[in-house]
């Protein structure tokens, strides 16, 4: 089975899907792919947000047309839900409920799961490729400015990189570090398994830099994820991994040790503050709030109840913008348990099948420990529906990618129209 972006010497995917997008496609994949990055290294442009947005339903309406349409039924209703939250509910006019959710599905109707078709599916996938191997020479190039430009690296929140704020950089360094165990399995020379293990030596130092907690928890837990179902059937090789990896990090900790000062930092910070989650507690309970008093459909998609707000830093009343504080949160506050459990079902439902099918092979591994750490660092932080976030796009990027994966009999079919 090709691995996504690896051999080259096999032709690998990326190849044979360039060799299918042609003409007005290759375009189209190229606009759709420098567009999404203005969102992850935005020092250089910054697209109006009638532009951005526009491009993807641009795209979307195009290749729907030139393709047809299939629809996705595990989605429809996590579609429903968003209009229920909306129908339901008096949301303030802060908010700009309409314009939010027309910019939501314009991303994700380009990029999500919810519509396929053989040209959405191709685009799609080169996109996703595309992006995990750009997405290393950030963190690559962000690692090497740490040592030569160090002011250009950094900003209030810390070590940056490419990026513009460190909670951006860090979950990125940790799908990197997965990215790159993957690519560590298919390789075949000495040269690709220490080209491999560079990448994730520094992907990890990155992320120790960026100093997120939440984002080194998620990855941890991916990593784990992926052995797991790696050597699931080959418990003497599990943990000969397991031990492998923590004699590793003990012999090295002279070296790996100074990185996390940052970490260190924020830690006794929040001791000092009354505990490790201590600046996220009144914002989880804002949300539990809301859940609590609107638990069926909530209080409106990607919005608050201003009566249940304690925590007046988590919005500004002038320009409606938010911070939900986490994901998981934030989808039972504002669309309820019905939009919940819309999309809760089929993401879970997603990663038990890549667990538990291992004819998906390393694809599977790779997809389905990026939806766990996905999974994990959504707890601390709620982009799942800020379609402006970069991390948005690679969430429903990613989550579209594990159901063509999960679907190769449709994919030969669509593939080969």
């Amino acid at each position: 089975m090709y691995g996504y972006g690896i051999p080259k010497r096999n032709r690998c995917l990326r190849t044979n899907l360039v060799d299918y997008i042609y003409g007005m496609e290759k375009i189209l994949f190229w606009l759709v792919f420098l567009t999404s990055l203005t969102k992850c290294v935005n020092r250089f442009l910054v697209l109006p947000d009638v532009i951005y947005y526009g491009i993807y339903l641009g795209c979307f309406i195009w290749l729907l047309f030139r393709g047809g349409i299939i629809v996705n039924k595990k989605y429809l209703f996590f579609i429903s839900a968003v209009f229920f939250s909306i129908w339901l509910n008096d949301i303030p006019a802060l908010f700009k409920v309409s314009a939010r959710t027309f910019a939501f599905f314009s991303l994700v109707f380009m990029v999500g799961p919810f519509f396929v078709n053989n040209r959405l599916i191709r685009m799609r996938r080169l996109l996703f490729i595309q992006t995990l191997l750009v997405l290393r020479w950030i963190v690559l190039l962000s690692f090497l400015l740490k040592f030569i430009a160090p002011d250009q690296v950094t900003n209030d929140s810390g070590f940056c990189g490419l990026t513009a704020h460190s909670m951006v950089l860090s979950p990125l360094a940790g799908i990197c570090i997965l990215y790159s165990l993957y690519r560590f399995h298919f390789s075949e020379t000495r040269r690709e398994l220490y080209k491999e293990s560079a990448y994730i030596g520094i992907s990890f130092l990155v992320l120790l830099l960026s100093g997120s907690r939440g984002a080194l928890a998620a990855t941890v837990v991916g990593v784990a994820f992926f052995y797991i179902r790696l050597y699931r059937r080959q418990m003497g090789k599990m943990l000969q991994a397991v031990l492998f990896i923590l004699l590793l990090a003990v012999s090295t900790s002279a070296l790996w040790w100074p990185y996390t000062e940052r970490l260190r930092q924020k830690t006794e910070t929040s001791r000092k503050n009354g505990g490790t989650v201590a600046s996220r507690e009144g914002i989880w309970q804002d949300r539990i709030d809301e859940f609590t008093a609107y638990p069926l459909f909530g209080v409106g998609f990607s919005s608050f109840n201003l009566d249940y707000i304690q925590s007046e830093h988590t919005i500004n009343r002038h320009t409606g913008t938010i911070e939900p504080g986490t994901s998981w949160l934030f989808l039972l506050s504002s669309m309820g348990l019905y939009g919940f459990l819309s999309f809760f079902l089929p993401f879970a439902y997603g990663i038990y099948i890549l667990f538990k099918e291992l004819d998906t092979g390393l694809k599977g591994g790779l997809l389905s420990s990026m939806m766990i750490l996905f999974s994990v660092h959504m707890l601390i932080e709620g982009y799942i529906t800020a379609s402006g976030a970069y991390l948005c796009f690679l969430l429903w990027l990613s989550l579209s990618e594990s159901e063509q994966v999960l679907q190769p009999t449709t994919n030969k079919k669509l593939l080969s129209a």
